[in-house]
């Protein structure tokens, strides 16, 4: 299987609104640049949104046309640590 088609796949996948990046694909290292290609071109596309360099989310669409993530997803990367969210000793040292 090809990167774009594992991009593809995991993209459909993925629920309206979750902020994700390219780390968020299994593909080995020397793919890395396959994967933020293909998700470029998803984004020229109109498939998805880039929220930052490197984070993109599938954007809902509503009658008053595309509606941003949730807070929660936008700063959850902030909030994690190795996939476990922060507790407040750790949030006030940083």
């Amino acid at each position: 299987m090809e990167v774009t088609d594992i991009v593809l796949n995991k993209v459909g996948r993925l629920p309206v609104g979750y902020v994700f990046t390219y780390k968020d694909f299994n593909v080995p290292g020397s793919n890395k640049e396959a994967v933020i290609k293909a998700l470029n071109r998803l984004v020229s596309k109109g498939k998805i949104n880039k929220i930052s360099k490197g984070r993109f989310y599938k954007p809902e669409k509503s009658v008053f046309g595309e509606l941003l993530p949730a807070q929660t997803q936008v700063v959850k990367d902030l909030l994690e640590e190795n996939r476990s969210v922060l507790n407040k000793k750790k949030m006030a040292v940083v």
